[in-house]
């Protein structure tokens, strides 16, 4: 539906913009009260960080995502650890005149040495006339023996293999080849041990790392059509991998060979190994009355009571994602979990490993298989397509199982502040790739997004990006995901995803209001400044501006897309109390919102700001505005009331103002994490023993 914009709302909003101007507004819909309650009950303890629901469970913290989050980051990262200081170089322009249509991983798996060897066939599809070479990533690490089938007398440098064809081949044509190689792989394929010394033997490719271990096109935006995974470990040891498993075969030399075959399109870096003496955990997804799909746990023996107990709330997950997102991807196959030694985890198409069977972490590998498996980002640079989505999936899934409140307060809980801009502009820096603002500030960006199309709009969005045949079981970029949006919200959303791919930051608001008249009736005059445009540019955004009056309560959206902008907002009875986003649908500092006299523009009232960040670490400002000489105290406290420092203490003059808290103590000692809460009282000079102002609020310190 279609509106046009009510007069309140400044001549640049966008006349095709789908939502309404002036809402109903509920003041139990927000519950703020209750998000406080539910957020004490998360982080009551400091360092857990976290409660449980009705049903005895563990409920995620802020804490706890944050911890997901970097584990995964740090995971993904430590793959690469020891090639080049974690810088990779740009791949070799002739991979491109190739189409990479299968490969078969024939490998046989040491842990005693640790090493491996084997054959791995590369079939491609020439993109050119007269394709006569194919370029594979290849680490100088690994040995080539030999190359047979449509191949020359082959060359290995600079962590390339160059293979030439015996005969140039045509566009459209096939070619294939085999190369037999070994050696001890240096990233991608890690070999360790569990519990009572077993071994394990596990893969972690992304981004760059399937070149470590096997000769391949390591790109992301060129999937093979099916993979053959053939591994050979000792007897003892049970080998996992992607689709489906075709074949067992035990060998007279003391080993045996796994044979998987994954038929779905699949790129490089999610083609996975995972060997131990694991303990399989079974259950049964069943999405139609007769239609069901195999979900597998595989986890060291000393940890299947987790899985056994976690495979329920996977199965959960499995029913919630598959009505949002669209049918889960690979049902011809299977969804499984195998545990591997690093503390995150990796969405390996079909299997996903992780280190644990945690809730967060289930989740969000989860939702990696529709955002990052059946829809890959076409480059690094936009892979916040998979890692802000899958983040964002963690909230969706909690709003479904508990509550809207809890979504708010677990899309705050990924809130911190973000040094880079979403977009990646160096991909040969592991760490900036998986830098936690892809993970966070990505999710905040869909979140954002759903307020700005609504809710009916944002989830078709969803359906139909999943199900999109330009991007469906292939690659995506951020200018297609929006050109979906734009044609699925029928509107242009530029001024949304140019300002938030591409700057660094967020808005910085400074409000002030007050009373004002519009044809002999009461109104609002509302002035909105973004402080940050010098350095971070402009966030134009729609704002929900929540006014109280004697009346009752509305919610008034805005458009703000100047640096100082000035709004009248017409009212059936006079304002008591204004507040800017109170649902934190954006991703904001408010420096503060202040009541102003409309004779001379002089403060009006006393106000407290939300200190930002919050969630902090090592620093949070708080501000206040003060309407004229006051003498102030700002402490904080701790969950027992206990005071833990003064801040403030002091006549200060009218004006606004603002003190940093550094997380110590009276002496200077730094606290636990956990919530705390800060209390602002102000008196007048004459009447110290009469405050005129008390406020508290909430402030979380996670170290």
């Amino acid at each position: 539906m279609r509106v046009s914009p009510p007069a309140i709302w400044p001549s640049g909003w966008p006349t095709d913009y789908s939502r309404p101007g002036i809402l109903p507004f509920s003041p139990g819909s927000r519950a703020r009260l209750s998000r406080a309650a539910v957020a004490i009950l998360l982080l009551a303890l400091p360092l857990q960080l976290k409660g449980t629901d009705a049903t005895g469970q563990d409920i995620p913290s802020p804490a706890e995502v944050r911890a997901v989050h970097q584990q995964e980051a740090a995971a993904k990262m430590e793959a690469l650890q020891l090639q080049r200081l974690m810088k990779v170089p740009p791949g070799d322009p002739a991979q491109l005149l190739y189409d990479a249509r299968y490969y078969r991983l024939d490998l046989r798996l040491d842990p005693a040495g640790p090493s491996l060897s084997g054959t791995v066939q590369v079939r491609g599809t020439a993109l050119v006339d007269g394709l006569s070479l194919v370029v594979l990533d290849l680490l100088g690490n690994m040995v080539v023996d030999s190359v047979s089938g449509d191949a020359g007398e082959f060359t290995h440098s600079a962590d390339l293999l160059h293979v030439p064809l015996s005969q140039p081949v045509d566009s459209g044509a096939d070619f294939t080849f085999e190369v037999s190689y070994h050696g001890q792989p240096i990233g991608g394929l890690g070999f360790t041990t569990h519990g009572d010394d077993s071994p394990v033997i596990w893969s972690l490719s992304e981004p760059y790392s399937a070149r470590a271990w096997w000769p391949c096109k390591d790109t992301p935006n060129d999937k093979a059509d099916s993979v053959d995974i053939i591994l050979t470990v000792p007897n003892g040891l049970m080998a996992v991998s992607n689709g489906t498993l075709f074949r067992t075969t035990s060998n007279l030399d003391g080993t045996v060979t796994y044979h998987w075959q994954e038929n779905y399109p699949i790129t490089t870096y999610l083609v996975s190994v995972a060997a131990t003496d694991y303990r399989l955990e079974t259950d049964w997804f069943r999405y139609g009355q007769a239609e069901s799909l195999l979900v597998e746990y595989y986890a060291y023996p000393e940890n299947s009571s987790a899985a056994r107990a976690g495979l329920p709330q996977c199965l959960d997950m499995l029913g919630y994602f598959h009505r949002i997102f669209g049918p889960y991807p690979f049902l011809g196959e299977k969804y499984g979990v195998a545990q591997f030694p690093p503390a995150g985890g990796m969405e390996h198409q079909t299997i996903s490993s992780q280190g644990h069977f945690g809730e967060v972490l289930t989740v969000h590998e989860l939702a990696h298989q529709w955002w990052g498996d059946k829809i890959t980002n076409a480059v690094w640079g936009d892979i916040w397509l998979n890692e802000g989505f899958a983040s964002y999936a963690e909230a969706l899934y909690f709003e479904y199982k508990y509550d809207r409140d809890f979504y708010h307060d677990y899309m705050n809980g990924m809130d911190r502040p973000f040094p880079y801009a979403l977009f990646v502009d160096d991909t040969t820096s592991v760490g900036r790739i998986f830098h936690f603002t892809v993970y966070d500030k990505g999710a905040w960006l869909v979140h954002m997004l759903r307020h700005v199309v609504g809710d009916s709009t944002f989830f078709e969005i969803l359906l139909a990006y999943s199900h999109d045949p330009r991007f469906a079981y292939g690659n995506a970029t951020s200018a297609g995901f929006q050109d979906l949006c734009e044609t699925v919200a029928d509107t242009t959303l530029d001024w949304f995803f140019n300002a938030w791919l591409y700057q660094v930051g967020r808005p910085v608001y400074q409000v002030q209001w007050g009373a004002t008249e519009v044809d002999g009736g009461p109104a609002v005059e509302l002035t909105v400044y973004q402080s940050q445009t010098a350095v971070n540019g402009l966030f134009p955004m729609p704002i929900d501006i929540a006014i109280t009056t004697a009346g009752g309560d509305t919610v008034v959206t805005i458009y703000n897309d100047q640096e100082y902008q000035t709004f009248t907002i017409p009212l059936t009875a006079a304002a008591v109390t204004l507040a800017l986003d109170p649902d934190d649908w954006i991703l904001k500092q408010v420096e503060f919102v202040a009541l102003v006299d409309p004779n001379d523009g002089s403060i009006a009232s006393f106000t407290l700001g939300q200190n930002y960040p919050n969630p902090f670490n090592a620093l949070t400002r708080i501000d206040y505005t003060v309407p004229t000489t006051a003498e102030m105290d700002l402490r904080i406290y701790d969950l027992l009331g206990r005071e833990v420092t003064i801040l403030l203490n002091r006549t200060e003059h009218g004006g606004y103002h603002h003190v940093y808290w550094d997380g110590k103590d009276h002496f200077g000692r730094p606290v636990p994490s956990g919530i705390y809460f800060y209390r602002l009282e102000a008196t007048e000079p004459a009447v110290r023993s009469q405050p005129v102002f008390i406020e508290t609020r909430k402030i979380v310190l996670l170290r």
